[in-house]
């Protein structure tokens, strides 16, 4: 019991200690609260006096109840009791009408019990409007009673100031952004709402407002990944987004321009993400455009050092930092590595260093420039080089550079030399070719003359310069020379080796030839002309003598043909604009040869002097009289009336030459065969009388000589046959048109027999038929082919006669060689000497033949014309074999005294002795005498053209020894010669059998 009252007790006494220690807690508690609300008051009391706001409480009638604040609320109502008056009431403090009105909008609706914000107050303070933003709460009681509202005012004085302010740049901003290149821009992050302003915008044609994404479509597409990334980096606030980023965006036009966009994130939320992006973007398409064009500036000024003929370095501080590829070439390096980094001096020669190092130092004091000079460079090679070099120093980046242009001038120098020395050379030219240089000006009017002028005319050059050419010139080539000048003049043409005469100081006459060209400056204008002069009076005197010698006989001094063609033609032409006449005389010489022949052509040329001087003294003045050549003479004369006057002039020339000539003290008689051509009946032109009349001149040679023919239609007719002749004679051995016939001689004596054969030529003419040698030898004679007629007969001749006895044609009883044949050789043929004499003798090897039996028969005419080199010919002939024979003896120079030095063995008579032989007993007594003499000097005799047997029975009985005739048998082909050789083999083996 006592125990349970112990702890009852004790119950009682701990109760009772934890109810006081809950009391005294409570009161401790509350002390604490207490202070602490106090210093808590204390500390809003304080911090509302530091603090620009200020704390307010009204009634429920709007009247003030209790105001708190520092300075602003000194500052706000002053020295004013406020309290129990309303905001709008204390004095000095005044509301915006409008914004007073709103505010009794607001108070109507107390039972709404609303609160309200930025209620603006203003008071002016010495001159100073100040501004505070009241804003309230209502409050109420424990028991919710309304009593009045509670809140705080602000002085925004400063805020308005610094809106009004930020308006005012704000509207200076999109004034100067209306103007230019430049547009403000901002973006509500949280909508696409994007605000945009300023002169850019229209030209981009941008809203003013409108969604972003609607603008980032106008950026190019290959720069949409690049803006979008930057506008994220931004948001981001890294990467270039702060400073900005440069693309390109259409314009309205549809244009591409470049821009330039800097923005950065304006508002945040608490959590710090992107509310809302300011900027700017800029127009730098002219920027951007004068970048590219420095860019390609310098990609062209890279180009043009790079190809540069001229070589580039670049260095500072005397270190080399560039060399362009002709420098390289220049200094022989291979590569820039070889010189980038060296010394500048090192490639300078040493003989060159103190020059180059005085530049330098002029160069390093400052930007400067040396001009283009010559200096002497140490290649890599250890080899030198001439160049010209100019230097120029400038700044960059704060240093000094110095970039030199080196110029190879090692060929220049050689062309300078070169030059030099064709200058030099063509100085020496001109004097040794005694050419002096001129030059004038528009007017011809001299204005420089090189010293060689001096020695032509003998004026100084300073009396010439200043005055024209024509001053130094005859009268009236003064006058020509204007006119010819003048023509040049208006077409600015150049002229060469134009000829004038001059008048020298002296008085003297010379001819001087002058070239020229024109003279024209950078303009392209006429300044005058330039070229050369020499005087040419020695080679005008040798031209005219030239002339002279070009259009007269150099043995006579007549006109030649030349003239006589230019004079000729003159007459023809007065003569037909007077239907006159004239007469062409063609004289030709009877037996000029025979002079030369014997008397020499001395004697010769002599005699034809004589002849002309003799003519040329009966011409009248407008008469001409020529020599064509040889001993051919033609006269004009001019103004005849018919032919009997050209008959008479023609009689009268004759008489003139029947007068004998005295030639180195011999007397010579001179006649002429005379042809007469007049005009216009036998030519109207110089040719064809001259044609006409030689062809007359010819039948007057062949009628008989010393006489004159008119010209008639047949001559010509015979001239033109002659002519076509000729001309197919030279085709003719081409052709194959020419045979060999063989006419049989025969033994004269009563058995008779073939001995041998003469090869006579034919010519199966493709329109004449076969014709005889008498047809055509003359012709060939006459044009030259005689030579190679003679030398076919000889080849084709022996080709046969071998062939023959290859066969044994012509064997009798005496063997194979009872046969000889005998050949014609020409003059001309003859006269080869040596010549044909080889030919003989490889014809006769060639073909196996011996020389005794081939015969050559040759004419007392031939034989006669060079009769010493002939016997000469002849006596080697003879050593081969070959026998010679005299055809057609008796019709030429018979003389027993030649007769004795001939190496012949035969006399032909000829047949012209045997065609009368019955009827004239004076040809049997010629041939009887032929015989006889034969028989005395030990030759045979033999006759040719025996036709009948009476004929034969007279030469027999005269002693000849053969013959050959039509009586015996006609030329025969090779194959018929053989049928009657073989016939005749056959005789005597039939008379046998008989």
């Amino acid at each position: 019991m006592a125990w349970s009252l112990l702890v009852e007790a004790l119950l009682l006494v701990t109760g009772g200690l934890v109810l006081f220690g809950v009391w005294y807690d409570a009161r401790r508690r509350g002390r604490l609260a207490t202070q602490a609300l106090r210093l808590s008051e204390e500390r809003f009391r304080h911090l509302t006096s530091l603090s620009a706001d200020w704390f307010w409480e009204t009634d429920t009638g709007h009247r003030i109840s209790w105001l708190s604040g520092g300075p602003a609320v000194a500052a706000l109502f002053g020295a004013e009791m406020a309290h129990g008056k309303r905001l709008w009431e204390v004095p000095g403090v005044t509301v915006e009408p409008r914004a007073l009105v709103e505010h009794f909008e607001r108070l109507q609706q107390l039972d709404a019990q609303l609160p309200f914000f930025d209620f603006v107050i203003s008071r002016h303070d010495a001159g100073e409007l100040r501004s505070h933003a009241v804003s309230g709460k209502p409050r109420y009681d424990a028991s919710g009673r309304f009593l009045g509202y509670r809140g705080v005012g602000q002085d925004i004085t400063e805020k308005r100031r610094a809106e009004r302010a930020l308006g005012e740049a704000k509207e200076r901003l999109e004034l100067a952004t209306e103007g230019g290149n430049l547009a403000v821009w901002d973006i509500d992050i949280g909508t696409d709402q994007m605000h945009m302003g300023g002169g850019l915008a229209g030209t981009l044609g941008a809203r003013r407002f409108q969604r972003s994404v609607h603008l980032h479509e106008r950026v190019h597409p290959s720069d949409r990944a690049a803006v979008r990334a930057a506008f994220l980096d931004a948001l981001r606030e890294k990467g270039p987004g702060a400073r900005g980023l440069e693309f390109r965006m259409s314009t309205a036009p549809g244009e591409w321009k470049w821009v330039y966009c800097s923005g950065r994130v304006t508002e945040r939320n608490a959590s710090g993400r992107a509310l809302r992006m300011s900027g700017t973007l800029a127009e730098i398409d002219a920027r951007k455009r004068a970048e590219q064009a420095v860019r390609d500036a310098e990609a062209r000024y890279r180009s043009l050092i790079e190809l540069a003929p001229d070589g580039v370095t670049v260095f500072s501080s005397g270190i080399i930092e560039y060399v362009n590829p002709a420098a390289l070439r220049l200094i022989k390096a291979a590569s820039p590595r070889e010189l980038l980094g060296r010394k500048i001096e090192d490639i300078v020669h040493p003989d060159h260093r103190a020059r180059f190092a005085e530049r330098m130092r002029y160069l390093g004091a400052g930007p400067g420039a040396v001009a283009f000079e010559e200096r002497l460079l140490r290649c890599l090679d250890g080899s030198d080089v001439v160049v010209e070099a100019a230097s120029v120093s400038y700044l960059e980046r704060g240093r000094l550079v110095v970039q030199s242009v080196l110029r190879d001038v090692s060929e220049q120098r050689k062309a300078r030399a070169a030059l030099a020395e064709r200058e030099q050379r063509f100085r020496d030219v001109l004097e040794a070719s005694g050419e002096y240089v001129w030059e004038t000006d528009t007017a011809w009017r001299y204005t420089f003359l090189s010293e060689r002028v001096e020695a032509v005319l003998g004026y100084r050059r300073h009396e010439m310069i200043g005055r024209a050419p024509r001053e130094f010139m005859p009268l009236g080539e003064a006058q020509a020379m204007d006119e010819w000048f003048a023509q040049r003049a208006a077409h600015a043409e150049g002229f060469r080796d134009q000829v004038h005469r001059s008048l020298t100081r002296s008085g003297r006459v010379i001819w001087q030839s002058v070239t020229g060209v024109p003279v024209f400056d950078a303009a392209g204008r006429l300044t005058g002309y330039r070229g050369t002069g020499a005087d040419i009076t020695s080679r005008k005197q040798a031209e005219d003598r030239i002339q002279y010698l070009a259009t007269r006989d150099a043995l006579t001094g007549l006109p030649n043909r030349v003239l006589l063609a230019d004079r000729a033609g003159q007459a023809i032409l007065a003569a037909a604009r007077s239907r006159g006449s004239l007469a062409l005389l063609f004289l030709d010489l009877d037996r000029f040869k025979l002079v030369n022949d014997s008397l020499g052509h001395a004697a010769g040329d002599a005699l034809l002097r004589a002849v002309a001087e003799r003519l040329g003294a009966t011409l009248r003045r407008d008469d001409t009289l020529a020599r064509l050549g040889g001993d051919e003479f033609v006269l004009l004369w001019n103004g005849v009336k018919d032919s009997q006057d050209a008959a008479a002039l023609a009689q009268r020339t004759l008489g003139i030459l029947s007068r004998p000539f005295t030639i180195e003290g011999q007397t010579l008689s001179v006649t002429a065969s005379i042809g007469i051509g007049v005009y216009p009946g036998d030519g109207r032109d110089f040719g064809e009388l001259l044609k006409n009349a030689d062809a007359a001149a010819n039948h007057a040679k062949e009628t008989g000589r010393n006489n004159f023919r008119f010209f008639s239609p047949e001559m010509n007719a015979r001239a033109v046959a002659r002519l076509g002749m000729e001309n197919d004679l030279r085709h003719a051995l081409a052709r194959g048109e020419l045979v060999l016939h063989w006419q049989p001689v025969v033994r004269a004596s009563p058995e008779g027999g073939i001995v041998g054969a003469e090869a006579l030529v034919r010519w199966h003419h493709p329109r004449d038929g076969l014709l005889m040698p008498d047809r055509f030898v003359p012709v060939a004679e006459d044009c030259g082919l005689i030579r190679p007629l003679g030398q076919w007969t000889l080849e084709r001749a022996l080709s046969q006669v071998g062939a023959w006895r290859r066969g044994q044609v012509g064997a009798g009883h005496g063997g194979a060689d009872d046969l000889w044949f005998a050949l014609n050789v020409s003059a001309t043929e003859l006269a080869q000497g040596d010549a044909y004499v080889a030919l003989l003798q490889e014809a006769l090897r060639a073909n196996g033949v011996p020389g005794s039996c081939i015969e050559l028969e040759v004419t007392e005419r031939v034989l006669m014309s060079h009769l010493a080199e002939n016997v000469e010919t002849l006596r080697r002939i003879g050593e081969l074999g070959v026998r010679v024979a005299i055809d057609d003896f008796g019709t030429g120079y018979s003389s027993l005294a030649y007769l004795r030095q001939l190496p012949i063995g035969k006399l032909k008579i000829d047949r012209s002795f045997l065609r009368e032989l019955d009827a004239h007993p004076h040809d049997a007594t010629i041939v009887q005498t032929i015989v006889a003499m034969a028989r005395a000097l030990g030759l045979r005799v033999a006759a040719e053209g025996v036709e009948s047997e009476a004929q034969l029975a007279r030469l027999l009985a005269f002693g000849c020894d053969e013959w050959q005739g039509h009586h015996f048998s006609a030329s025969l082909d090779a194959a018929g010669f053989e049928r009657l050789v073989a016939r005749e083999r056959e005789l005597p083996t039939q008379r046998a059998a008989g």
